[in-house]
């Protein structure tokens, strides 16, 4: 199963009320349809971005999807999905896109990534960070938020 849409059926206010900037969907940059642009999604720098989310079904997923979720409208500059990311300059305006290296920031085989993956959170500043590749990726400052994705995963796991 998709593990963001797992992620958003135990815990939709990981998004409700938020703005989603959707750096990969599908391994590749959101192209919104016209249904995505009437409800306000559009795309700038290979990055999608939202409207205030109202509804988890709002949100455009399909497997190896990476998302970056603000409180606030935020413009995170220009992806770089396809090109290496040792190669990308850390800096405002550049966004290394992880997913697609089935990365997650645990793994010790994967701890250069992890510094650069970081560095960039440190930077960008989101609420929340999801990526869905072989792995459910959650990372938030929101610490309430992260307490009730872990007790629906938890309650999950139980069934």
């Amino acid at each position: 199963m998709d593990g963001n849409l797992d992620l958003l059926q135990l815990c939709p206010e990981v998004v409700l009320g938020k703005y989603v900037a959707i750096t990969s969907i599908d391994s590749g940059p959101l192209v919104p349809t016209e249904k995505e642009i009437a409800a306000g999604w559009q795309t700038r720098g290979g990055i999608g971005y939202s409207l205030r989310i109202a509804s988890a079904e709002d949100v455009p997923r399909a497997g190896w999807d990476e998302w970056y979720i603000f409180k606030n409208l935020t413009d995170l500059g220009t992806s770089y999905l396809k090109k290496n990311s040792f190669e990308i300059p850390q800096e405002a305006g550049s966004l290394v896109v992880f997913v697609n290296y089935c990365f997650t920031p645990h793994q010790p085989e994967m701890e250069d990534l992890a510094s650069v993956f970081w560095q960039q959170l440190e930077r960008l500043r989101p609420e929340t960070y999801v990526a869905d590749n072989d792995y459910l990726s959650f990372v938030t400052m929101d610490q309430e938020l992260f307490a009730k994705v872990r007790d629906a995963a938890n309650a999950l796991d139980r069934t």
